[in-house]
């Protein structure tokens, strides 16, 4: 916050500006950034941009007062990327002496994985695929020619014999890339839970496209003049089940382990004909693999001599196999780029068709033609019509849709597309709920038993159809978090059963979700993942929907199969509000920085078009800082001078301030209730982590529990004023918060006489508490504290400052009882503490994996390499030892910040900072949590990870005694790198005592920690009376 702020607080000429000029680019920049992100907006609200549906365009409605059909003139097509595939393949990193290196690392490596290469000889190149494997850089590269007549028998020598062993199933004529075993192997080391890694791939005919390593690099390229042979490539999705049923999109691109071979399929292979790829099919669909299983390597690691995407009468067998398994009600038939599953249920399912519409009888006519179409016995019709009741309209329908037996019910308030429809599903009757815009139209006359066939799957969690536009190109492939915005519609634009770098149009796929103007999805599924979002009018209730069946556990699909039209933004209108940006961010940022795991990285976002990626692209940060109007960047922490001038120039707090608030707090006495409380805040980044998360929780406590009003003081700078940002985060995290006043103020230019009187007004960071203890007409004055806050600084001007906030005279209100002690004993304030607790919907030990004596022992370690107080760096080099100790037998996880460093690739599997609501997941799925902190306060990782049957590994840190216990519920190690890894080593290697820790643990948390409105059942009282005998 601080770097924005530096203006006020340093005029330009002075000595402290000059120490800190840097930083005041950044402010000239937020500035114009909010200048150029409000005219963009305009454009795109004026312009009828298809590039306006940034959140994935399910509302087709106008607010009542809007006339519909009103469309402007379309936008011109986006200009493709500027670089083409052989473009972007020549900028690939391709120093050999990168091989070099990696033989030197792979010679380092402890106990080195072997990777098997089976090479099948059906007449190809076997000299060329042979040559591939033993000019790897991976050390440890077995290569065995084998005909298809032995195939069954090498599969059982593999898998009885080197059951952890990785296998590469090469085609004669395929070739990898010279370091791709090392990435290979790298994964497996990496997660030694993973069974299947695969990888994108090419077509190159004969051409040795490889050779660059051989003679080196002509031109600084991989090739020389075989570069354009390069034609086909495929840019593969993350693990997509439903689409592996329906076609091979992996291809012959990936590695096994040996205990994954199927003989009987090498069976069934050997009267297979020439460059057929069934076996490798049949291998996958064979595995029957979880998501976290399964590794996806970005990369074109492989030239494939030729494909096989044919689709005869073996291919469906081993697809029926597959379903058969299932329990699913489907056959498959042949289809155009793929296999078609022809749902054919037992009985008849009953569903519930759910229109909402501004009364536009065109439009509705035309999706009651759809709905005909489909000729489904058992359609219930339910039509949410916000066009105004009247006896004309009422006869119309009777006139138009006597035969479907609609059932309407006629809106009457202002309009907001997610309650609407949660209305009509509250209503509904079937089992299965299809959403419908009402301008959708003609299309192939299964769609509808298409839909239910994937809804009523157990997997499945909502099910769409590709929709075609009036002009009959592709309107909506499916979900991509990211695209075109904050997200858009795969394919957009393309010609039907169209080739891509991702593969056919036609192909059925998974994606994060679907759009919401045909969508169908189970009831019970849509009543466990809460409805659409409300909090989002208009757009970005249907990716969030999506978003939600996927934390879950379900899968979200899409089929090409049997597509309707769908004439997108007829009723809609250009107008997109704002709330719903900003709510849409809040619940997409985990995908927006991590990516949508069903598009290729190597591929360009800013298109729906698949395009391969330019360099000279902005980067997502800059993508949202400019979307947003504010500056998005990952934390580290620094010691800057800069922010210690600012924030001595900002914190005012003479001897006399203190002896004022201890006067303030005399003149009232005992007991008075509090009606009104001013929250002093940060600006912050994230409301669903940390302590501004409890600061909400606190606040919807007060609310929900006592009728107290909240108000929110937002202490920032002059331009960081932005109502959006703040109130759809505050929203996001605790929605009874949503329409709580919100002001902002100057941290430089405070002016205390601008906040409201209030019955309490609390700080809720040091920063805050000066502005808190200034403020008159404050009844009394509070300080949450949440840790010993000095600690987070060196000894110096910001650790003093900090200090001294603790010395303002306000009441204490502290997250434990410790801080409350240390708030008494070192500094003489008056304090009461509640202790913390767990969000029990998130953080329990339901569906928790069962620990597996064959399975790698799962770490988990809170990695914020910019934050020093987690001691990453300690961290880092207890995790390289404990993989050298331990090697496939742990399986090393972190998360919390997308900072993190390169050289920690190959020894833990990171997944960045999740959603809130991802979290519990990950916990339920570790053997072992490991909790660093050397604060006076252990954070709520200890506890959420017991919460979720999580063995603790904690520092010897007494802040930590009120729940830390050693050998009793955790184990404490000593504050150095090989004292953590001999515990973690001690800990994996003994189940026994992991099962201990973690029972203890349940059972401390269920009994002192496992409600939130237990442990701040005190809070109010202490508001009303802080001086009372405790």
């Amino acid at each position: 916050m601080v770097r924005r702020l530096l203006e006020r607080a340093l005029p330009r000429g002075t000595r402290r500006r000059r120490l800190v000029g840097g930083a005041m680019v950044i402010v000239r920049e937020t500035g114009n950034t909010l200048t150029r992100i409000r005219d963009e907006w305009q454009r795109r609200r004026n312009e009828g941009n298809p590039e306006a549906e940034l959140l994935a365009p399910a509302a087709e409605h106008l607010e009542s007062g809007d006339e519909a059909g009103d469309e402007a003139e379309p936008a011109p097509p986006r200009q493709p990327a500027g670089v083409t595939y052989r473009e972007w393949f020549c900028r690939l990193p391709a120093d050999p002496s990168v091989l070099e290196l990696q033989r030197q690392w792979y010679q380092e490596w402890s106990q080195p994985l072997k990777v098997w290469g089976l090479v099948v000889d059906d007449g190809g190149d076997v000299a060329a695929t042979e040559a591939s494997l033993r000019n790897q850089s991976w050390g440890l590269v077995e290569v065995v020619k084998v005909e298809s007549g032995g195939l069954a028998e090498e599969f059982d020598r593999l898998s009885q014999h080197c059951p952890k062993d990785l296998v590469l199933l090469l085609r004669a004529g395929d070739r990898l890339r010279p370091d791709a075993v090392f990435k290979i192997a790298q994964a497996a080391w990496r997660d030694p839970w993973l069974e299947l890694m695969y990888w994108d791939d090419d077509q190159a005919g004969l051409a040795e496209v490889w050779d660059w390593h051989l003679a080196g690099m002509p031109e600084g390229t991989y090739f020389d003049d075989d570069l354009d042979r390069l034609s086909q490539p495929r840019f593969k999705p993350g693990w997509s089940p439903d689409l592996l049923a329906c076609s091979n999109y992996i291809g012959r691109a990936f590695a096994v382990r040996a205990r994954g071979l199927q003989s009987e399929a090498a069976w069934r292979y050997r009267d297979a004909g020439t460059d057929d790829d069934s076996l490798w099919w049949d291998l996958l669909l064979s595995l029957e693999l979880a998501e976290q299983q399964v590794c996806r390597l970005p990369a074109v690691l492989q030239a494939a001599d030729r494909r096989d995407e044919r689709i005869e009468s073996h291919h469906l067998e081993l697809v029926n196999r597959w379903v058969a398994r299932q329990g699913w009600p489907a056959r498959a038939e042949a289809g155009a780029s793929g296999v078609h599953l022809a749902w054919v249920p037992d009985g008849v399912i009953s569903v519930s068709v759910i229109i909402a519409t501004r009364h536009n009888r065109e439009l509705l006519e035309g999706a009651f033609d759809l709905i005909r179409s489909a000729n489904h016995p058992s359609v219930e019709l339910i039509i949410v019509d916000n066009g105004g009741q009247s006896d004309e309209n009422e006869a119309w329908y009777q006139d138009w849709a006597a035969d479907l037996s609609p059932r309407i019910v006629w809106w009457e308030e202002p309009f907001n597309y997610s309650a609407v429809n949660n209305r009509a599903a509250a209503q509904a009757t079937g089992e299965v709920l299809v959403f419908l815009n009402d301008d959708t139209s003609s299309g192939h006359p299964g769609w509808l038993q298409e839909l239910i066939g994937w809804a009523q799957c157990p997997e499945i969690g909502v099910a769409g159809l590709q929709l075609i536009d009036d002009d009959g190109l592709i309107q909506h492939g499916g979900v991509i978090i990211g695209m075109t915005g904050l997200a858009g519609h795969l394919f957009q634009g393309m010609a039907p059963h169209s080739d891509s770098l991702m593969g056919p149009t036609d192909w059925t796929r998974n994606t994060v979700a679907v759009t919401g103007a045909c969508l169908a999805v189970r009831r019970s599924v849509f009543e466990e993942l809460g409805g659409f979002d409300e909090r989002l009018e208009l757009c970005g209730s249907d990716v969030v929907l999506g978003l939600r069946a996927r934390q879950a556990g379900f899968r979200n699909v899409v089929s090409a199969f049997t597509p309707i039209t769908h004439s997108e933004s007829a009723t809609r209108g250009p107008n997109i509000p704002d709330g719903d940006v900003f709510a849409s961010y809040w619940a997409y940022q985990r995908w927006l920085m991590g990516g949508d795991p069903y598009f290729s990285p190597n591929l360009d976002t800013s298109q729906s078009k698949p395009v391969v990626r330019c360099e000279e692209k902005p980067g997502v940060l800059k993508q949202l800082t400019e979307m947003l109007g504010r500056p998005m960047e990952i934390f580290y922490q620094r010691n800057e001078t800069g922010e210690a001038h600012a924030l001595a120039f900002a914190s005012e707090a003479d001897r006399e301030l203190a002896e004022l608030v201890h006067q303030e707090h005399r003149a009232v006495q005992g007991r008075r209730e509090v009606r009104t409380v001013n929250w002093f805040v940060p600006e912050f980044q994230n409301p669903f982590y940390g302590g501004i998360h409890t600061v909400f929780r606190l606040a919807d406590h007060l609310a929900v529990h006592h009728g107290v009003e909240n108000r929110f003081m937002v202490m920032t700078g002059p331009v960081d004023h932005d109502e959006r940002w703040y109130r759809s985060g505050i929203s996001a995290a605790f929605q009874s918060l949503a329409n709580s006043p919100i002001s902002y103020h100057d941290s430089f230019a405070f002016d205390p006489k601008e906040i409201p009187p209030a019955d309490a007004a609390i700080a809720t960071m040091w920063t805050t508490a000066y502005f808190a203890a200034r403020t008159p007409d404050q009844a009394r004055r509070f300080y949450l504290i949440q840790d010993f806050e000095p600690m987070f600084y060196p000894a110096g001007t910001l650790y003093a400052l900090a200090e001294h906030s603790y010395r303002l005279g306000l009441y204490g209100l502290c997250n434990t009882g410790h801080l409350a002690d240390i708030y008494r004993d070192r500094y003489g304030g008056v304090a009461d503490h509640f202790w913390p607790a767990v969000d029990d919907s998130v953080f329990h030990a339901r569906n928790r994996i069962e620990p597996d004596p064959d399975r790698p022992v799962t770490v988990f370690i809170y990695a914020r390499p910019g934050h020093l107080r987690n001691c990453w760096e300690l961290a880092a080099r207890a995790v390289r030892l404990v993989k050298d100790e331990l090697a496939d037998n742990v399986r090393i996880v972190t998360a919390g910040s997308w900072a993190f460093p390169e050289h920690m690739d190959s020894l833990v599997t990171h997944k960045g900072q999740l959603d809130y609501r991802e979290t519990g997941p990950l916990y339920r799925s570790c053997d072992i949590g490991v909790a660093l902190t050397t604060s006076e306060h252990p954070s709520y990782l200890p506890l959420e990870l017991m919460a979720c049957g999580a063995a603790v590994v904690a520092f010897e840190n007494p802040a930590g005694d009120w729940l830390l216990r050693h050998d009793h519920n955790c184990m404490q190690s000593p504050q150095t790198a090989d004292g953590l890894a001999a515990e973690i080593v001690a800990l994996v290697r003994d189940p026994v005592r992991r099962q201990r820790l973690a029972k203890q643990g349940l059972t401390d948390i269920a009994a002192r920690h496992a409600r939130w409105d237990v442990n701040l059942s005190r809070v109010y009282d202490h508001l009303c009376d802080p001086e009372r005998q405790i």
